[in-house]
């Protein structure tokens, strides 16, 4: 992560991170610049909440791999 705080790139990095495509160090960093920045941290723990909501309305109605494929398309395209 850059010294100068940029919350479009912690964003990106968050995302990454949630996505578990970081590794530990990363996370650690993308960790410290949430703490830097009540801005950033309020957008990671809305994004987090939307990812568990998603999770478990999935898990509840048993949707199809096809339907799961189609979501991630369009959510990632966003």
């Amino acid at each position: 992560m850059k010294k100068s705080h940029n919350c479009k790139d912690v964003v990106t990095q968050f995302n990454l991170m949630l996505d578990g495509d970081l590794n530990p160090k990363e996370e650690q960093d993308v960790m410290c610049e949430l703490q830097r920045c009540i801005h950033c941290l309020e957008e990671y723990n809305l994004e987090e909440k939307y990812r568990q909501f998603i999770k478990e309305k999935i898990t509840k109605k048993g949707v199809s791999s096809a339907f799961l494929n189609k979501l991630k398309n369009c959510v990632q395209e966003k």
